[in-house]
């Protein structure tokens, strides 16, 4: 095995600094497992980004578990590498790449090739890029893949990819790429002022070089979201290396400025002043309070990015992992190290992988579940298949001890295999374009303005058969979609005049998925709009699809209101009598659909977001009814019956799967919906 000396370091002439003793036999994790608070700061690090992605309330901040790893990691690694250094003068870099590949590689390479394996059980929209995903994985460059796709971390409308989480990965194995590479450089350097530098000038030299790169790194992520509302940038500096790469340095730092002796840290004895003792063990109760403090407030808003979200965590972070390593008896140490949480934290690399699979797969609309009984479903099956990943693959492949195989090329070649074989098995995923994406129209920002769409279903400039009825269409995305896939309808002839996103409810802004959103400025303008088309056209039948825009949250007389509010829905019924009184002026007979219950997206816990509640599409409905129960030429046609037939969102009727995204409805849904829909818009 080949290893790596920039330059003679002395070792034996300067004990003081370090004791050159082999490090102790230990079994099972490489040495770390006798600090069983550090296991403990995985398990709370780990347990923050589940109860982060189980949507539990208070911890909207337990994204910054990532950056609790990744300052575990900086200090780990760094006081190894330097008491390797120590010990033996020289480091092993294919020695510590072969260990790190060993660690890591074979469980992320289990829980890829699962996902892929059950990507059907996955939205469509969420394995759209899953062969490049997995891939990127692969080669733990899946952080940059999603910069490349302008990935929203923080998404809450759009299906996430079930490898999104592989991002950490990616940052952490190139640190672990680069960063010995930049501490044997030190050494190098310092060969030059002297023939064999001492162990404390190399400390000295990694200290100043980690704390350079953590300033940089940080003045970068605040650099990067210096323009307020810029959400590309923010996603950039979520997903960089060089923007997260702060948490590790300065675990690096802490290392190479307090760690002297790595056999004094796993024997519990670095500390012998007993003021030293105290002010590490205050310090330790100050950083896990401003851990805390940081996971209940934090919310992941660029804005938090400017002020120095990430250095703040990694700063409370190193005052625990620094001090919980160097006084292993003090009372945050003592906590750390109870029973569950160090086996919670020898296991946290299988469950951090496995766990956001396993929450996608286990969502509310399959169990029925939500809040604290889905998450303990989800945490179960994620421990289980933790475990079972621990005993089955981490460990059996970290205690394999091959003499004739090179590991490294075999590491490589492996994750080369696994690449191939999924770019092989998953076919390439087709982006559609907008225009057949309604449901990213229906929440892009008010500067996309999207035209109204007065498009003719037929081929144009042929002659119509006698007898033909002419449709004139309005509505929103659903009605768009509809008209979209709609197949040949002898004896009708339909008109496009759907406008994606926009309903008959004016004004704002309004929320969805969890967003605040500013009204287009021609979903204002309808009644003008309308009244032309009707007088151009003067259909003979008019279908009339609204509702999602009706349901959401919305601001009205400067108040946020809903349907099923009584003045928002006098409001409500104002507005449908006027469109009503529009579509049906020119003596058309008006045929308006009910909304249909809806699942466009689950909250973290599980729950519908409030515009998919089913009580607010109950309201409207009534409210429709009541509409049409007063005029003599609108006919009421009960879509949410036909869709939810069973009384509550239902994605698959006879066997055929009634939306694409929990809203608008697949091609083979619309060929099936209408013949119904021809009879009834036929009718005389």
């Amino acid at each position: 095995m080949t290893a790596v000396t920039a330059a003679p370091v002395r070792v034996a002439a300067r004990r003081r600094w370090v004791a050159p003793v082999a490090t102790p036999s230990r079994r099972g994790t490489a040495g770390r497992r006798e600090i069983r608070a550090l296991d403990g700061i995985r398990a709370v690090a780990v347990g923050l980004v589940l109860a982060d992605h189980g949507g539990l309330p208070g911890v909207s901040g337990g994204f910054l578990g990532v950056d609790v790893f990744f300052v575990l990691s900086g200090f780990l690694i760094t006081s190894l590498l330097l008491d390797e250094l120590g010990r033996t003068g020289r480091v092993d870099l294919r020695g510590f790449w072969i260990r790190r590949a060993r660690r890591l590689l074979p469980a992320l390479l289990a829980m890829v090739v699962a996902v892929v394996a059950v990507r059907m059980f996955f939205p469509p929209d969420a394995v759209t890029s899953l062969r490049d995903d997995a891939v990127a994985a692969f080669f733990w460059a899946a952080n940059w893949a999603f910069v490349a796709q302008q990935t929203d971390y923080f998404s809450q409308g759009s299906p996430p990819s079930p490898l999104q989480h592989t991002w950490s990965l990616g940052v952490e194995e190139q640190f672990y790429l680069v960063w010995p590479l930049l501490l044997v450089a030190v050494v190098g350097v310092l060969a030059f002022r002297r023939a064999a530098p001492t162990l404390r000038a190399v400390r000295w030299g990694v200290f100043a070089l980690a704390a350079a790169g953590a300033a940089g790194s940080a003045a970068a992520a605040v650099l990067l979201t210096s323009q307020a509302g810029d959400a590309a940038a923010a996603n950039r500096v979520y997903f960089g290396t060089d923007t997260r790469v702060q948490a590790l340095l300065i675990g690096a730092a802490a290392a190479a400025l307090l760690v002297r002796d790595w056999s004094t840290v796993t024997l519990g004895t670095p500390i012998r002043a007993r003021w030293v003792r105290w002010a590490a063990r205050l310090l330790s109760v100050l950083g896990l309070a401003g851990l805390t403090a940081l996971a209940h407030l934090a919310t992941g808003a660029p804005a938090e990015y400017r002020m120095g979200l990430f250095t703040a965590t990694a700063a409370a972070a190193v005052l625990v992992v620094a001090t919980v390593a160097l006084d292993q008896r003090g009372p945050v140490s003592r906590l750390l190290a109870c029973p569950p949480l160090v086996w919670l934290g020898a296991i946290s690399y299988g469950v951090y992988l496995w766990h956001w699979p396993i929450f996608l797969i286990l969502n509310g609309e399959r169990t029925g579940w939500t809040g604290w009984p889905l998450f303990a479903a989800r945490c179960a099956a994620t421990l289980a298949v933790a475990v079972l990943s621990y005993w089955l693959v981490e460990r059996p492949v970290r205690q394999w001890r091959p003499v004739t195989v090179p590991q490294l090329p075999l590491a490589l070649a492996t994750a080369a295999t696994a690449a191939v074989v999924t770019m092989a098995v998953v076919p390439v995923g087709v982006q559609p374009a907008d225009d057949a994406r309604p449901d990213v129209l229906d929440i892009a920002s008010a500067a996309a303005v999207l035209p109204e769409r007065p498009v003719a279903i037929g081929a144009a400039g042929v002659q119509r058969p006698p007898g033909t009825r002419s449709v004139a269409v309005f509505g929103d995305s659903v009605a768009w979609t509809l008209m979209r896939y709609l197949p040949e309808t002898p004896g009708l002839h339909f008109s496009n005049y759907t406008t994606i996103g926009c309903g008959i409810a004016r004004g704002g802004p309004y929320r969805t998925t969890g967003q605040t959103l500013t009204q287009k400025p021609e979903c204002d303008t309808w009644p003008s709009r309308w009244a032309q088309r009707i007088d151009h056209d003067r259909p003979d039948v008019v279908l009339l699809m609204i509702g999602r825009w009706e349901l959401v949250d919305r601001i009205n007389e400067g108040e946020w209101t809903h349907v099923g509010d009584p003045a928002y829905d006098a409001y409500l019924r104002g507005e449908l009598d006027r469109a009503l009184d529009i579509l049906g002026s020119t003596g058309a007979r008006v045929v308006v659909t009910t909304a249909p219950y809806n699942r466009r997206a689950e909250q973290a816990d599980g729950s519908l977001y409030p515009e998919d509640d089913p009580d607010r599409a109950d309201a409207w409905n009534d409210l429709l009814r009541e509409a049409a129960a007063t005029r003599r030429n609108v006919t009421v046609l009960d879509l949410n019956e036909k869709l939810s037939p069973r009384g509550y969102y239902t994605n698959r009727v006879d066997g055929i799967q009634m939306r694409s995204d929990g809203v608008h409805p697949t091609p083979e849904a619309v060929e099936w919906l209408t013949p119904w829909l021809t009879e009834a818009l036929s009718k005389k």
